[in-house]
């Protein structure tokens, strides 16, 4: 089985390509994931130690930085009668410090790629910080976090998820991330907030330089 919902993010925005991955958790890898594998400098692990238990990366693979703060850190383990925007907006309120020091390691790190289980919550968080403290538009934003819901239904069959998990949770809505992007402007946009919690000037002149082609 090759690596789900994977994609360089550079496909639909107008960021360089080959620098900065996405994807769900590695349920198995083909022939081309290995070789695109080997050639990163990072991968952003974002799950918690229990989420690891059943996929996790080869031991011998140096590049794997656990970045997981804890099962608390998944959509999962929030409040259920939140909506998914307002959930990804309390993730972003309660854990910009962490989000920040996510966004170091992989400004640090590039080429990378970043994933959590599904690849689309704490992943879709990271990657549209990113996205928009590098100036593109909240339209791309939302597409390219919207292409998850065409793999979610293979990326789920292979999570083990709890009984009760809300229906929310197994889709990727545009609506959710609009609401985050709201949030998000609302707060001074992802440069004045993540650089206010940790995130090093020289971060964001790393990352534009890697990834900003004019």
């Amino acid at each position: 089985m090759p690596l789900l919902n994977l994609r360089d993010v550079a496909e639909h925005t107008s960021l360089r390509p080959g620098l900065l991955y996405r994807s769900a958790q590695p349920q198995g890898l083909s022939a081309a994931d290995e070789a695109l594998i080997a050639r990163l400098r990072l991968i952003a692990d974002l799950r918690g130690e229990a989420e690891r238990a059943v996929h996790d990366w080869p031991a011998e693979l140096t590049t794997v930085a656990r970045l997981g703060l804890d099962e608390t850190g998944s959509p999962a383990s929030l409040p259920h009668d939140l909506r998914l925007g307002e959930l990804y907006v309390m993730l972003l309120d309660h854990r910009t410090a962490w989000f920040a020091q996510v966004i170091a390691a992989i400004a640090d790190g590039l080429p990378a790629l970043v994933h959590c289980a599904a690849g689309k919550d704490r992943t879709g968080i990271v990657v549209a910080l990113i996205l928009d403290l590098l100036g593109i538009g909240h339209d791309d934003i939302v597409r390219d976090y919207a292409l998850t819901g065409e793999h979610l239904a293979a990326v789920t069959a292979g999570l083990v998820l709890p009984d009760d998990v809300p229906a929310q949770l197994l889709q990727a809505p545009p609506a959710a991330m609009r609401t985050l992007l709201a949030a998000l402007a609302e707060r001074g946009g992802a440069e004045k907030l993540l650089t206010a919690h940790g995130l090093g000037a020289e971060h964001v002149a790393r990352l534009r330089a890697a990834l900003v082609t004019s």
